[in-house]
């Protein structure tokens, strides 16, 4: 993640466990691909919140004790959270275990933390051993960039907010939404910018995920309305629909909506099949939703009480398999058919949290990692159930600022780098113009 301030990380992370589930139990299905067991049990999202809501008031009353046994509460359950491994070193060095602490911050950094705010104070004590000259090499190589580096087009409108982009491989051009200004625009390869939609045109509010359905001539985007983007009343919170857009006449065909706001619906991402089945995660409420291509209604698909917010989400090799980002603990495979849903499996150095935007490509997964400045590929097992290596495409680029998703137009991979999502005063207004920056979209070859 760029540098951003502490109390926008802390909106992130309540933005991303927002929704209340009321069953389940994540197991050390992160290593095993265990799978899900919903019925009865307390969910994973509100187990996950009970520890560390009582960890960190443990802390804060010097009770540290209890704040590491929470922490480590926490760890079972996500052996490979970054920032849980991060808090377990901070407290294991305010108690003076020094081993302990270099290497929960040791295996916080190779997972992926990036030290928002810098190192904090209560590690300083460690910087004396000779182990430290490690961890400072990792810290170290947390500034340097990774990856390409390659821009593929830049949009002056600073305030665009952008969250969702699709491809249209029919006329060769790129189609990207504003969550600030509610609406659509069209960029062709000369980078000429028009509107698609609108401001609020239809209906719209703010614009996240989007899909091309190339061969029908379709484009799906989906919409939403939440704090702090776009200008909302109170009594809209909640409210989500899909919009079904003729790419031919650039005519609205249909709008799916979901409810008003006490239905507390967050629309985020979808994929469709190549029968023009679509499938839409509802974050909010850790939910699948769908449009079947000949019943042509909304519709519940799936929810289970492991996921932990549902993000990104994408399409296997064939028309059978989902993958389900859950950002708090990993991504889920998901059987349409059946609905046998478990988390992919990977190797316990690497992790699959915190993933935005997921595209599946030759049988690898691209996810982008913003909490982590990253965008990976972890390459799947034959049968796609477990990854067995992962590398970085691009990672601590100096145009992020919290990028959010892509787009696979032929070999290449086209993603948004600064989205400038959280670019918010403490009273929910949006930076001044001068002090954001021009929109830009990179890419990098899928060798």
């Amino acid at each position: 993640m760029s540098s951003k301030k502490n109390w926008m990380i802390g909106l992130l992370a309540l933005l991303a466990f927002f929704a209340e589930f009321q069953a389940g139990e994540v197991h050390n299905a992160v290593r095993t691909g265990a799978p899900i067991k919903i019925e009865g049990q307390e969910s994973a999202l509100v187990r996950y919140l009970g520890y560390q809501k009582e960890a960190v008031e443990a802390e804060r009353r010097g009770e540290y004790e209890p704040a590491l046994k929470n922490y480590l509460k926490m760890l079972e359950m996500i052996p490979d959270k970054p920032e849980a491994n991060y808090s377990a070193a901070r407290i294991q060095a305010v108690m003076g275990n020094t081993r302990e602490a270099l290497g929960f911050l040791e295996k916080a950094l190779a997972l992926g933390y990036t030290l928002p705010g810098g190192l904090d104070k209560s590690l300083d004590a460690l910087k004396t051993k000779a182990e430290f000259q490690k961890i400072q090499a990792m810290i170290e190589a947390l500034k340097r960039p990774i990856g390409p580096n390659r821009v593929a087009f830049t949009i002056p409108e600073k305030d665009l907010l952008p969250e969702g982009i699709a491809y249209d491989p029919g006329e060769d051009c790129f189609y990207l939404g504003s969550m600030w200004k509610s609406k659509i625009i069209k960029i062709d390869r000369t980078a000429t910018v028009r509107e698609f939609a609108g401001e609020k045109q239809d209906g719209l509010r703010s614009v996240a995920g989007m899909k091309v359905d190339a061969e029908r001539r379709i484009l799906w985007a989906l919409s939403f309305v939440s704090q702090p983007w776009g200008k909302v009343a109170p009594e809209e919170i909640g409210w989500s629909a899909v919009f079904k857009y003729d790419l031919k006449t650039g005519k609205l065909v249909k709008k799916y909506e979901a409810g008003d706001g006490k239905a507390g619906h967050l629309f985020n991402d979808l994929t469709m099949t190549s029968s023009g089945d679509v499938f839409i995660t509802d974050s909010n409420r850790g939910e699948i939703w769908t449009i079947f291509r000949e019943a042509d209604v909304l519709e519940f698909f799936f929810r289970s009480d492991e996921f932990m917010y549902t993000n990104g989400i994408t399409t296997g090799s064939n028309d059978q398999t989902l993958y389900v980002a859950s950002p708090g603990n990993g991504v889920f495979r998901l059987d349409i058919p059946s609905k046998e849903c478990r988390l992919v499996s990977h190797p316990l150095e690497m992790t699959l949290s915190a993933v935005d935007g997921l595209y599946f490509y030759e049988n690898s997964l691209i996810a982008v990692q913003p909490r982590f400045d990253r965008i990976t590929r972890s390459y799947l097992d034959k049968k796609g159930a477990g990854v067995t290596h992962q590398e970085i495409i691009e990672a601590h680029n100096p145009h992020f600022d919290f990028p959010t998703t892509g787009c696979i137009a032929g070999k290449t991979f086209y993603y948004i780098a600064n989205s400038q999502a959280y670019r918010f005063n403490r009273d929910g207004t949006l930076f001044p113009v001068d002090k954001l920056k021009d929109i830009v979209i990179l890419s990098a070859d899928l060798k």
